[in-house]
C-alpha cells in the first residue's frame, strides 16, 4: 500500500520553524543595535562640530545677570537632544538643531567630553565605567572638562579656552535589550541594557570670544 505523505511538509516545517524564527529574531536584535549605534555615531559627529568650531565655547546663553558664555555640560546635552539657541561671538542670534535621532531618547543618553592635556603624548580613549548599586545607576564616570592622560574625566569644569586643544567627545547610550534566541546575549549593563558608545576626536580650531569676554 502507498503511504500517505501529505503531512510530510507540515512535520518538516514544525521541526525547523523554531530555529528559523529564532534566527530571524536574532537578526532583528542585531539590526536594531546597529541602527542605534549608527544613529549615535551620526549624533556625535554633528555635536562634536560645535566644539571643533568653537560654537559651544562662545555661545552666549541666558540674559541679564544670569547671562554666561560657553555651553555647560547640561547645555551641551540639550544641544544634542533638542537643539539650543543663543548668540554667537558676534552677538547674532543662532540656533543649533538637535543631532540625536528621534528613535533615541535623551533620558538614556550620557555625555562625556574630555579636554586632553597638552602634556599627553598618547591619550587614552576608553568608555566610562558605569557603577550600579542594587540595580540603580549611581555613577557614570563621565565629565565635561579637563581629563587626565589615562582618559578619565571627573570634572565638570567646562571647555573654555580650548583653542588648538585635542578634545574627545563621547555619547553613551543605554539601549534596552534582552537576551536573544540561540544563546545570544547582548546585555552588558544592569537592567537589561546594552551600552553603546560613539566617539569623536577633534582638534579645536582657533576662535574669537565675544567683545568684552576675556575667556571662552
Amino acid at each position: 500500500m502507498r503511504q500517505d505523505t501529505s503531512g510530510g511538509p507540515t512535520v518538516e516545517f514544525a521541526i525547523i520553524a523554531p530555529a528559523f524564527i529564532a534566527l530571524l529574531l536574532a537578526i532583528l536584535h542585531i539590526a536594531l543595535i546597529y541602527l542605534a549605534q549608527e544613529g549615535l555615531e551620526t549624533a556625535v559627529e554633528a555635536s562634536s562640530r560645535l566644539i571643533l568650531t568653537g560654537a559651544a565655547q562662545t555661545l552666549q546663553l541666558g540674559s541679564g545677570t544670569s547671562a554666561y558664555t560657553g555651553m555647560k555640560a547640561a547645555d551641551f546635552k540639550t544641544a544634542v537632544c533638542s537643539g539650543i539657541s543663543g548668540k554667537d561671538s558676534s552677538g547674532a542670534a543662532v540656533t543649533y538643531p538637535s543631532s540625536l535621532p528621534p528613535f533615541l531618547t535623551c533620558n538614556r543618553l550620557y555625555v562625556n567630553v574630555q579636554v586632553v592635556p597638552s602634556t599627553c603624548t598618547t591619550p587614552t580613549i576608553a568608555a566610562p565605567t558605569f557603577t550600579y548599586t542594587n540595580g540603580t545607576l549611581t555613577s557614570t564616570g563621565t565629565g565635561y572638562g579637563q581629563s587626565n592622560c589615562a582618559g578619565t574625566t571627573n570634572t565638570n569644569g567646562g571647555i573654555s579656552g580650548t583653542q588648538k586643544s585635542l578634545v574627545i567627545v563621547q555619547l553613551i547610550y543605554l539601549w534596552p535589550t534582552v537576551s536573544a534566541p540561540l544563546g545570544l546575549n547582548f546585555v552588558n549593563q544592569a537592567n537589561g541594557n546594552r551600552m553603546l558608545v560613539a566617539t569623536s576626536v577633534v582638534t579645536v580650531e582657533g576662535y574669537l570670544c565675544a567683545t568684552g569676554v576675556s575667556s571662552c
